[in-house]
């Protein structure tokens, strides 16, 4: 066989034979019809069979619609292993309660095809490569059933491209593709359930064309409640755009998470070290961080290497401390640390050989692998359907791995408890570091030259409104009607300590953490039942860090220069500096980085431990933790304690769960949260649309990646207030949307039209009519 074979066409059942070494792309073409199309693939890729599905669905008629829309290159395949056959089939179903590849009994053949077939001409140059098209006409109803005036051929055209000797594109960086399509899922699932005549919800018809409202112009600015990085971020854009704004900030300081913490008794240029976020993969979810940092403030020089691993730190677990360069050199079968039952341990030795490594690397690998083994959204579902999962109960349930077992993977590899996260959760953030598509790939990591507050003074710098604190938004209530939201601010923390206040605004952006808006009084503002519940329930996980600054960096004397220690003892992980070194500060030489580590780094659990003993600067608490804190560091260290206090000058302790502009580290969803409270989220309230919600936990870039899920929320809300409120226009000739997209860019996470349709449905909801309040 020397190129591609139509081998049969039955009804709309094709086999295609592709013969080694051709490269295979499908897309699919449909009509606006109120039916669903469906196209099934089955294939083999890399030697394992599957089965692809490309969907199409369209919930309203509209005659005067007849062009055809497209999936765009909907799945790809390779056949480098040896020659395949493919088999292509074509339904319909006139059910509109069925998505996506939902397959029900509604579910009809397609009734007939023609198959027209294109080579590569004779006459064609020699370097265009060699291939095959072929298009497949597709007629779901016999004519009778047609529209009036329909082409016999029109209901769908399935486009097959087979190129030989083609090098198939670069791999999907699935780490951000995964984010991205568990948000996209949710929004679909979403927005079916109020477009579903026979379903709980009240019908909403979404039209193809959003009305465009004639609004007038705007008379109050927008209030931006929080002078976080997504705070500041919506300010650099509303400037942009020419939009008025007040940025608020109800703390004394500005920033949110990013906050850099420089010890005041001994200060010098490297005396610092960054509470909040403190490192940044350059990977493809952080893309918009990067083009943040570089391309709008001129950081580029300001960026580091982070130095992420060295082999001259400890583990330090049951009381014994061993370098990881020991424990790389030495063979799981050997217990170093005593948890095997052999070693009077309660583990059973075939895990001790396996290593605790083996969850990430196995376990986690083999759910990862589902990426590389089938299409993405066939993977994607699949992973889907174990939602319903924690780490601990798959491990349990599933694996059925014993209990102890588990525990001990969660102590050596992770935080305690985190394992009640869920599993799809965690599975998702392991591929932003662990993308099997890129095993062996290097990543690149990088710190902030100052700390990461530069990029947060860099931003207040562009910014033409600057932020305004000590002004805690208390209440919200809509106004004049619901054409305004006034806001009640707190001012009693400032150093007047001023009464409270009240301003008008057209509309407001929360950025506040979810865990703040719930001390909020909202009563007087429309909220679904959905918003109500996500802002009650979603966990913001604890974390502390405790932050010491010594005479001299004493570890780089055991060859430590960056990386991380960890221990089972309270103090959990010790992250050494990777920036340095500081002559200002005596001592410094000939040490190559700053005097300052993070002694202590702790989430859930063991946050909560550690944050109990934070009672303020001298208390018999926070003496009994700086002493606990040291002679953890000299047992992981094997040390005295006396030579560390030898050493000691500062400390300073912080725990995100106490912070009251905080009261948490992220968000941590649980089995099935982010599905069902994501989208409540993402869609404004207020009857009038005028309350918006950003900040990590509204974007599937949230948790440990909380820098790009603030920014990616950011865009959302931008561009949805620019849907939303046309009047907010300062030039009403000028297309803003469009502008807009020209200087921001476009989302990973949203399409216009999707967001469109989102803030559609919310509009409905808050009709006073509605009888749905979800």
């Amino acid at each position: 066989m020397s190129r591609p074979v139509l081998l049969s066409n039955i009804g709309t059942r094709f086999q295609i034979a592709i013969p080694t070494g051709w490269f295979t792309t499908i897309s699919m073409y449909v009509s606006r019809k109120i039916y669903n199309h469906l196209v099934t693939v089955d294939y083999q890729q890399g030697g394992v069979r599957g089965t692809a599905y490309i969907a199409d669905r369209y919930n309203v008629a509209n005659e005067l619609m007849r062009e055809m829309t497209t999936r765009e290159i909907a799945l790809s395949i390779t056949s480098q292993d040896g020659p395949q056959t493919i088999a292509i089939n074509a339904y319909y179903s006139t059910d509109s309660s069925i998505a996506g590849d939902d397959l029900q009994d509604d579910l009809y053949r397609s009734s007939r095809a023609n198959v027209i077939t294109h080579n590569k001409p004779t006459t064609a140059p020699e370097q265009l490569p060699d291939y095959s098209t072929f298009h497949i006409f597709v007629q779901d109803a016999p004519p009778s059933a047609q529209e009036p005036g329909a082409h016999e051929f029109d209901d769908m055209i399935i486009i097959v491209n087979v190129v030989k000797n083609f090098t198939p594109p670069p791999a999907v960086d699935t780490s951000s593709q995964a984010l991205t399509v568990a948000g996209k899922s949710a929004i679909k699932d979403f927005q079916q359930k109020y477009n579903n005549p026979t379903g709980p919800g009240r019908y909403i018809p979404i039209p193809p064309v959003l009305p465009t409202p004639n609004y007038t112009p705007s008379v109050f600015p927008v209030a931006i409640l929080g002078a976080g990085v997504s705070g500041l971020y919506i300010a650099m854009m509303l400037d942009s755009l020419g939009i008025k704004y007040e940025l608020l900030e109800g703390s004394r300081r500005i920033g949110g998470r990013l906050y850099t913490h420089n010890f005041p008794s001994s200060p010098g240029k490297y005396q610092y070290y960054d509470v909040g976020a403190m490192r940044y993969p350059n990977t493809s979810f952080m893309q918009r961080t990067f083009d943040l940092a570089r391309n709008r403030l001129g950081l580029q020089d300001k960026m580091l290497p982070y130095i992420r691993g060295n082999d001259n730190a400890f583990l330090h677990y049951n009381g014994i401390s061993v370098t990881k360069a020991k424990v790389k050199a030495t063979a799981n079968s050997v217990d170093l640390f005593k948890f095997s039952q052999s070693s009077d341990g309660n583990i059973p030795d075939s895990y001790i050989a396996a290593g605790s490594g083996a969850f990430w690397n196995k376990i986690l690998g083999n759910l990862r692998q589902l990426f590389v083994d089938n299409p993405f959204d066939v993977a994607f579902k699949k992973l889907q359907e174990l939602d319903k999962h924690t780490v601990t109960s798959y491990l349990s349930f599933v694996e059925g791995i014993p209990y102890d077992t588990i525990k001990w993977y969660e102590t050596m590899e992770s935080r305690t408890g985190l394992f009640d996260a869920s599993l799809t959760e965690t599975v998702l953030a392991s591929l932003v570091f662990n993308d099997p598509r890129f095993e062996g790939r290097e990543i690149d990591w990088y710190c902030f030259d100052g700390g990461s507050e530069i990029i947060h003074k860099a931003m207040t710098e562009k910014v033409r409104s600057k932020p305004s604190l000590n002004y805690r938004a208390v209440a919200l209530k809509e106004t004049d009607g619901g054409a305004s939201i006034t806001v009640t601010f707190d001012r009693s923390s400032g150093p007047r300590q001023l009464p409270q206040t009240d301003r008008k605004y057209s509309n407001v952006i929360s950025t506040m953490s979810l865990a703040c808006l719930r001390v909020v009084d909202l009563d007087n503002i429309y909220l679904t039942n959905g918003q109500r519940c996500a802002i009650r329930q979603l966990a913001y996980t604890p974390s502390v860090k405790i932050g010491l600054q010594f005479r001299t960096p004493w570890w780089e004397r055991l060859g430590i220069v960056g990386g991380q220690s960890s221990t089972d003892r309270p103090i959990r992980d010790i992250v050494y500096p990777s920036y340095g070194p500081d002559d200002s500060h005596f001592g410094s030489e000939p040490f190559q980085k700053s005097n300052c580590m993070i002694a202590s780094y702790t989430g859930m659990e063991d946050s909560q431990r550690m944050g109990g003993l934070m009672k303020g600067r001298g208390s018999p608490e926070e003496k009994i933790l700086l002493d606990l804190v040291i002679r953890d560091l000299a047992a992981v260290h094997n040390l005295k304690p006396e030579v560390l206090w030898e050493e000691y000058e500062d400390y300073f302790p912080w725990d995100f769960h106490r912070d009251q502009f905080q009261l948490g580290a992220f968000c941590q969803f649980g089995p099935g949260q982010f599905k069902n409270i994501y989208p409540h989220l993402t869609h404004p309230a207020s009857r009038q649309q005028r309350l918006h919600f950003a900040g990590d936990a509204t974007s599937t870039f949230h948790g440990r990646v909380w820098v790009a899920g603030a920014l990616n929320s950011s865009w959302r809300v931008v561009m949805g207030l620019l849907q939303n409120h046309p009047e907010l226009n300062p030039n009403p000739r000028e297309n803003i949307i469009e502008k807009f997209t020209t200087i921001w860019g476009p989302s990973e996470e949203w399409d216009p039209k999707d967001l469109a349709v989102h803030n559609y449905i919310a509009q409905k909801l808050a009709e006073p009519e509605s009888k749905n309040r979800q």
